[in-house]
């Protein structure tokens, strides 16, 4: 904006303030072409002596700039406008700059987008809305997601760091979405490496909601949020029904006979002898027969009293199971709608001597399958206040109780699956056996012929239904700012965080399954966490002329989180009921504690920032860390980077552009380091008691006292940092007044010094566990891209496009010499996964399948292979030699995406607004292993199988079967070893958000004496594109060992509806 007057006048004074009226403290006046300038005091008042016709300059951070000509006033007033994209705040923990000024590569996500999807972990809303940002995320309720900054840098440790008003953390599970003002992902070394050590993996700075000082009220904040998810899913597999069963399962029979050239016996003993198999009236009944006998197949017969009276003598080891004859679909009956609220309240508000933000907020969250629940409640407090003109004193402080109850895996995350999961359970039942039998007592697989299926139901309500922890703590930090002489700023920031859990599951025994729980039992156990940080910054920035610089300098030392735990276990408690259960009334109590130090950091770091004229930028930074992970030998790193800018657009043959609005370009090199690959006790060798344990006490021998001591771990003091090297290039553009906006970088990052436990010599036993030794390193490279279109495409109709994508290439570039590879232990002897040099990691490694076996002329003039036979898979002879080995594996896919990208899209009318948000994630496979346990008869001969079995290998379908020839032999040929068969597309297309908003007139609120009045309606991850047959494409794990499905919990559906209201 510019303004003009004509007369003179020498002393110029005014208040300068935002949209609201809110003055701007610390805003800068300058004479435009001098170096004469003001800085306007905490109530935004100005003082600068000017001559008629001079242009003053109105800059404050995150604002546009505004121009008024000095004429006949004496007093000019300024209202500045909260800026676009060159102007928004980029704040790194230790100090903030606009993206004008920024010479690195980073993202910046929006409190509204944040808080879109509820979840109980803000991280899931990055996915989609970050370039070169991976998130992989499961449907659970406040369960951790897999994030990924720019590729995998190591074989563990990959998590990204988290800032939370300038604290470290490792998670951010306690944040509630409401009260997050931004985040903002620093991706490159040019904007991480201030934090050195810690940041290879990239930093996520999540900064909470501040209020305003002077503020002309206290502005209230309401926001309601409640709906359902919904468990349906595309890809859920469809099982046999119970005929459909007993036929597949002759059918089987008879492949077997002709395999083996024998005659064909059909012995299940639920399906009768004949050919043509029948189901029984009866699937076990336990005391039904007049003599007592338990019956299997029965047809009629069943003395129903003499059970009745059994049931009621013992209603845990009596049974009588009616079969379900039209089926029952498991997962189904495992699901439920699972309703959603979250009710938050925001307060902020200021006066001249200071601002504050409060914030309450409740968030409860049922998951889609049965008991599980999810539960977290937050107050958090936020302030800042002048103690004297130039002392400020502040805290941000949040205090949160949190519950969660059956939820699966190590603490739920998204890198835990097994193939016990409860998804995965519920394909493998059969789907004969109701939920209940005959007495309303669960039914389950104790009839023989079923194999050893657990009625998931069950276990959900009886066993995991009582599962449950909590805890309750508080984390903020308490700062104070020193401002002695203009320009100079310091600080000392002291943040804590302190957590006190328990948790208690117990099980109920059971006898129907045909492994039956023969005792009850239970564990609990409860412990403490504290960490601290403790940061001082000195900050100082001077304008001279043209030339601006800017000095950091800072010293930070932290501990991790130091604490205890104690646990026990025991079976058989003297009642069921839990009010009272302890572990002084279990018998055979096994109670144990143990302690954890953390891991100490203390770190100097520094950074020079330098601009001329606003056109030409150069970023230095250096930073020191030590770690206490490393012996004294390394204990130390030293990070560099160095970065530059140029503002193209201030070019004087660019002037005249008119079409174009912005355009610098950004080049940056720098070093980051990574600890987190590697125990505390690394450097240590140590030796541990031992009791001689079995697996198996039949004799009593994990019980008495310690044998002896042993080595447990052979230390390696000479580990040190894994290091990675970052360079980055790229530029940003606008054009036509910011209607279109490009961000494009090019990058690439080399890790050196990965840490891996190379295995040791036999000679050194099998007791100790080998050290992590810096032999691997690994590359990245990628290019980001983004590109943001404003527009109106008619008379108050608006719309804004996001597009965001992300290209990846990631490769293990070195072993330990002689080492080539290392392979991951899979599950039921599959082992899929091989991390080698010159692939990327987490690679799928087996036998590649070209076909079946269509005839016996086939098998006889094909390579030797082991169990090969007719409908079997046939192997490709990758080395040539005549015959399927071992050495004929080779590589059959990767879980890493070539690309990932989003798309958002808001289009408003007046007072109505749409928004869609799309994910796309192409290149990756998954190993759908979970096939291995539905689509083959001979895994787990008995438990439910899928409809694969119909398009299973027949002659006339030959190659074009789904599954091999159905029988139950288990070989190299048929189930026995990792192959191409069970790798698929991982590429998806998902609308992850389609919402409606109405905001009401400012009339109506003006009226109603409100500032905000929305309501809203959501629908979220509602329809997927993909071929993957699984329930989900999006499959995370261990950074070595993700994309291998095992029943995987799916992201499902929800459907919302929001209220915001303002005061």
């Amino acid at each position: 904006m510019k303004f003009e007057v004509d007369e003179l006048q020498s002393t110029i004074t005014g208040t300068i303030t935002d949209s609201d009226g809110v003055p701007l403290p610390g805003a800068n006046v300058v004479i435009k072409g001098t170096a004469t300038g003001a800085v306007a005091d905490f109530d935004g008042n100005y003082s600068i002596e000017a001559n008629v016709g001079d242009v003053l300059v109105f800059s404050y951070t995150g604002y546009t700039a505004g121009e008024m000509t000095v004429g006949v006033d004496s007093v000019i007033n300024v209202t500045l406008q909260e800026g676009l994209a060159l102007e928004e705040v980029i704040v790194t923990g230790y100090t903030t700059e606009t993206k004008r000024e920024t010479t690195a590569a980073v993202s910046i996500v929006k409190a509204e987008e944040l808080a879109a999807i509820p979840s109980g972990n803000v991280e899931q809303q990055l996915q989609g809305r970050v370039a070169g940002v991976t998130v992989l995320t499961n449907g659970q309720p406040g369960t951790t997601s897999q994030i990924r900054v720019r590729g995998f840098n190591a074989f563990g440790g990959n998590a990204p760091l988290y800032i939370v008003d300038g604290v470290p953390v490792t998670n951010i599970d306690f944040l509630s979405p409401d009260d997050i003002e931004s985040a903002v992902v620093l991706k490159d070394a040019a904007a991480a490496s201030i934090y050195g050590a810690r940041a290879a993996n990239g930093v996520i700075v999540y900064s909470t909601k501040q209020g305003s000082r002077n503020a002309q009220k206290t502005q209230f904040t309401l926001n309601v949020t409640s709906g359902v998810r919904d468990p349906n899913v595309n890809g859920a597999t469809d099982m046999l029904n119970p005929q459909d069963m007993a036929t597949w399962t002759h059918i089987g029979y008879e492949n077997n006979a002709a395999a083996n050239g024998t005659a064909v016996a059909y012995t299940h003993p639920q399906y009768g002898s004949n050919a043509t198999p029948r189901l029984p009236d009866y699937l076990h009944a336990s005391s039904a027969a007049a003599d007592g006998t338990n019956l299997n197949g029965v047809v009629g017969n069943i003395d129903l009293a003499r059970v009745q009276a059994a049931y009621a003598a013992d209603p845990g080891n009596t049974f009588l199971i009616r079969p379900n004859l039209a089926g029952t679909n498991w997962y189904k009956e495992i699901t439920q709608i699972a309703p959603i609220t979250r009710v938050s309240l925001g307060i902020k508000g200021g006066t001249e001597d200071g601002r504050f933000y409060v914030g309450l907020s409740g968030q409860e969250e049922d998951g889609i399958v049965l008991t599980q629940k999810f539960q977290r409640y937050t107050a958090r407090v936020n302030s800042e206040w002048d103690v004297t003109p130039w002392l400020s004193i502040g805290e941000n402080f949040q205090s949160t109780y949190r519950s969660t109850r059956a939820i699966f895996g190590d603490g739920g995350g998204v890198e835990s699956a097994d193939d016990e999961s409860e998804v995965l359970s519920a394909f493998r039942m059969p789907t004969i056996i109701p939920v209940y039998d005959e007495f309303g007592s669960f039914a389950s697989t104790k009839a023989a012929g079923f194999n050893n299926g657990r009625n998931p139901v069950r276990r959900l309500l009886q066993d995991q239904g009582e599962d449950q922890s909590y805890s309750i703590g508080g984390f903020g930090n308490l700062y104070a700012l020193v401002k002695p002489v203009e320009g100079l700023t310091l600080k000392t920031s002291i943040g804590a965080g302190y957590s006190n859990y328990h948790f208690v599951n117990y099980g109920f025994k059971y006898f129907g399954d045909s492994e039956p729980q023969a005792s009850d039992n239970f564990q609990e156990g409860s412990g403490y966490a504290f960490q601290w940080t403790w940061t001082n910054t000195a900050t100082y920035e001077k304008l001279f002329g043209q030339h601006k610089i800017k000095l950091l300098g800072g010293v930070e030392s932290l501990n991790t989180g130091a604490g205890r735990q104690m646990q026990g276990n025991g079976i058989n408690p003297f009642s069921t009921d839990l009010d009272f259960q302890n572990l002084s009334n279990v018998q055979s109590p096994n109670v144990s504690s143990f302690q954890f130090k953390g891991v100490n950091f203390f770190s100097l770091f520094g950074q020079v920032d330098y601009n001329f004229d606003e056109k030409y930028y150069v970023r230095g930074v250096i930073r020191r860390d030590g770690s206490s992970r490393f012996g004294g030998n390394n204990r130390y790193g030293v990070f560099p980077a160095v970065s530059a800018s140029w503002r193209a657009i201030e070019e004087d043959f660019l002037q005249d552009v008119d079409w174009l609005t912005d355009l610098k370009f950004r080049a940056g090199w720098g070093q980051m380091g990574n600890s987190e690959n590697v125990d505390p006790n690394n450097q240590y060798s140590l030796f541990a008691s031992d009791r001689g344990n079995t697996f198996y006490p039949v004799a009593g021998q994990n019980s008495g006292v310690n044998e002896g001591f042993a080595q447990s771990r052979i230390g390696n003091p000479d580990a040190k940092w894994e290091t990675s090297t970052t360079t980055n290039i790229g530029f940003d553009a606008s054009f036509l007044s910011d209607k279109l906006e490009v961000q494009l970088d090019w990058w690439k990052k080399d890790t050196e010094d990965l840490l891996y436990q190379v295995p040791l010599a036999a000679v050194t036993g099998n007791y100790a566990s080998a050290p992590s030794v810096n032999i691997a390193s690994m590359s990245n490279s990628g290019l980001d891209f983004q590109i943001t279109n404003r527009g109106t495409l008619a008379e108050d109709l608006t719309y804004t496009l996001t597009l965001n994508s992300s290209f990846l290439k990631n490769e293990i570039t070195a072993l330990a010499e002689g080492i080539e590879f290392f392979d991951i232990q899979g599950q039921r002897g599959i082992n899929p996964v091989r991390n080698a040099v010159g692939q990327s990691i987490s690679s799928f490694f087996g036998y590649n399948v070209i076909g079946y076996f269509n005839s016996q002329a086939e098998v006889d003039s094909a390579p030797a292979q082991e169990g090969m036979g007719v409908g079997r898979f046939r192997y490709e002879d990758v080395n040539g030699d005549g015959a399927i080995t071992p050495d004929d594996r080779t590589f059959i896919g990767s879980a890493v995406p070539d690309f990932t990208g989003g798309a958002t899209f808001n289009l408003r009318y007046k007072n109505i607004e749409m928004e869609t948000l799309w994910y796309a994630s192409i290149g990756n496979e998954v190993f759908n292993q979970s096939k291995w346990y539905t689509d083959f008869f001979g895994t787990f001969e008995g438990s439910a199988k899928s409809e694969v079995a119909k398009r299973s290998w027949t002659p006339e379908l030959g190659n074009n079967a789904a599954a091999p020839i159905w029988e139950s032999a288990a070989n190299l040929s048929t189930s026995g070893a990792a192959n191409s068969w069970y790798v698929e597309s991982g590429d998806y297309l998902r609308l992850q958000r389609l919402a409606f908003s109405y905001s009401f007139d400012n009339n109506l609120l003006d009226k109603w004496g409100l500032s905000t009045f929305k309501l809203g309606i959501a629908a979220n991850n509602i329809w997927t594109a993909t071929k993957y047959s699984g329930l989900d494409p999006g499959v995370a794990g261990p950074d070595t060992n993700f994309g291998v499905d095992l029943g995987n919990f799916p992201v499902t559906p929800s459907y919302l509806i929001n209220l915001e209201l303002g005061l």
